[in-house]
């Protein structure tokens, strides 16, 4: 089995990608826990996204077992790990280990060259720049593409 994960910053069509490619692809796929998990807050912190880490990656890991060809994941810990160092200038040394411990074949990195589409727990209009994957503290080099739309 193939396990591709989505990522990239918010509002630049992880989802649809997603879901395009489970389709495409015929296989199984995750959906984004932050957003269910946040929906219900008002605001967040930094102990909030390992318990978000951890349900992403039970998530993850139970989609996995149904087996196929492919698994296609709507972000994953990598993600959620960037985003605390970015937001909250910490990182959790348990969601580091998720992170550093996921098992994706490719990460497809999407660029943020669509328009902005707001929601409630979309926060950062201003800056798009790319979430960037490729880390000094990585054990294994990660396998990545840029995905544009423009």
């Amino acid at each position: 089995m193939k396990r591709i994960s989505v990522v990239g910053p918010e509002s630049s069509g992880k989802t649809t990608l997603t879901k395009y490619l489970s389709k495409t692809l015929e296989c199984n796929y995750s959906e984004e826990y932050a957003r269910t998990y946040l929906d219900k807050k008002e605001t967040y912190d930094v102990h909030d996204l390992i318990k978000i880490a951890k349900e992403q990656n039970r998530i993850i890991t139970n989609n996995i077992k149904k087996g196929n060809d492919y698994f296609i994941a709507d972000t994953s810990c990598l993600v959620i790990e960037l985003w605390s160092r970015i937001k909250f200038n910490h990182v959790d040394v348990d969601l580091k280990y998720l992170s550093l411990n996921e098992d994706f074949d490719f990460y497809l990195l999407c660029k943020p060259d669509i328009p902005w589409e707001e929601d409630r727990l979309r926060e950062n209009p201003n800056d798009l720049s790319l979430i960037h994957i490729s880390e000094p503290t990585r054990r294994t080099p990660i396998s990545y593409a840029v995905f544009c739309l423009k």
